[in-house]
Formats: C-alpha cells, sequence, structure tokens
C-alpha cells in the first residue's frame, strides 16, 4: 500500500470525521486519505518521519492536524506522517499546515 492522500482535501474530510465516518468502507477511506486517516505503517521512514502515538488515526479524525493548540514540532513528534509532515529529503524541514477544515465534500 501506497502510503498517500488521493485527494488534496484530505486533511480537511480527516478534521471533519471523514476517517471515521461508516458510511465510506475501510479500503474507501485507505484508498482516498491513507495519510490523513493515519492507515499508513507504524514503522519509521527513511527520513526519520513517523508516528510516534498509536492514537494519531483517531486525533488526525478530531482535528489535531490543523489544531493550532499544537506547534508544528508537537505535530510532527506524535503523528508526523499521519499530518503529512514527512518529506522525501533529509534536508527539508517540516511545517505544519495552518489551514483550517473546509466544508468540501468526501468523494462518493
Amino acid at each position: 500500500m501506497s502510503c498517500v492522500n488521493t485527494y488534496s482535501a484530505c486533511t480537511s474530510w480527516a478534521a471533519n470525521g471523514f476517517c471515521t465516518n461508516s458510511f465510506y468502507t475501510a479500503a474507501q477511506r485507505t484508498s482516498y486519505c491513507a495519510l490523513s486517516c493515519g492507515a499508513c505503517s507504524l514503522t519509521t521512514s527513511s527520513t526519520g518521519c513517523s508516528n510516534s502515538n498509536i492514537n494519531c488515526a483517531m486525533w488526525v479524525a478530531n482535528g489535531f492536524c490543523n489544531n493550532t493548540a499544537y506547534t508544528a514540532a508537537q505535530k510532527a513528534q506524535y503523528c508526523g506522517s499521519s499530518c503529512g509532515l514527512c518529506t522525501t529529503s533529509t534536508a527539508s524541514t517540516s511545517t505544519a499546515s495552518t489551514s483550517t477544515a473546509s466544508t468540501s465534500t468526501a468523494p462518493a
């Protein structure tokens, strides 16, 4: 399984409950938004970025990645992979998205 978001709105969808919405099957949620829904492996990637907390999928679904109460460093420390903060280059520095959850609807 490739650990990516197929749709650019996945972070917003996750914040709005897409990852836990029983209207969509687990296969659909993983296919559309594996990264934002925390469906990726908890192993550390080649960049050293990972999810250090087993609750990341739930946290992401509850808006952790977009919550301004947490710093980018905290988001990266606890749920870097699920929040989409991992990079492919070890020289890059990740920053958290500061956008708020949108009202876009998930795919049918």
